[in-house]
């Protein structure tokens, strides 16, 4: 089951990367640096025998391009993509806490020890995550090609979030 998990975390990022180079209108750079940062943090994080960069620093570089890109598309004004910065931003800071809940660290330390206190947030903010993504491609706002970018990135957050939870 891990191993589905894994290609599917794989290949939707890859794809929702794919998407956003070749769309119609193109994504702006810094979305695709952090979705390139977020696939090679899920591929150290997971492949067995890598694990080559702590955990923490790929929460913490993951936080910084939430907010990095956030930041960017704010200041640069989204209009012609209304809500992406904000979704892109909630599902980088996802994936850092994936990674840092998915190392052998958190296995090991404070991680379980605290397991339902430390998820319940977490299972809300993915929640609250696809709902937003979900009502977003619904709502028939984006173009279609960002539609399924929007949906892939998705699939690749709850992938990794669900490797965590039977890990």
């Amino acid at each position: 089951m891990v191993v589905l998990l894994f290609l599917v975390m794989v290949a939707s990022a890859v794809g929702a990367l794919v998407l956003g180079v070749v769309g119609r209108r193109g994504v702006a750079t810094a979305p695709l640096v952090a979705e390139v940062v977020m696939l090679v943090a899920m591929l150290d994080g997971h492949l067995p025998g890598l694990g080559i960069v702590p955990a923490p620093f790929w929460a913490l570089l993951l936080g910084c391009c939430a907010m990095g890109t956030a930041l960017v598309e704010r200041v640069r004004g989204s209009g012609r993509r209304p809500g992406v910065d904000h979704l892109h931003a909630l599902g980088m800071l996802l994936a850092a806490v994936f990674v840092v809940l998915g190392s052998g660290d958190a296995h090991r330390g404070a991680g379980h020890e605290h397991g339902v206190v430390l998820l319940l947030p977490v299972v809300v903010a993915v929640v609250v995550h696809a709902a937003a993504v979900v009502w977003s491609v619904c709502g028939g706002r984006a173009p279609r090609v960002e539609s399924v970018r929007r949906l892939a990135s998705l699939a690749s957050v709850l992938a990794m979030g669900a490797m965590v939870a039977i890990h």
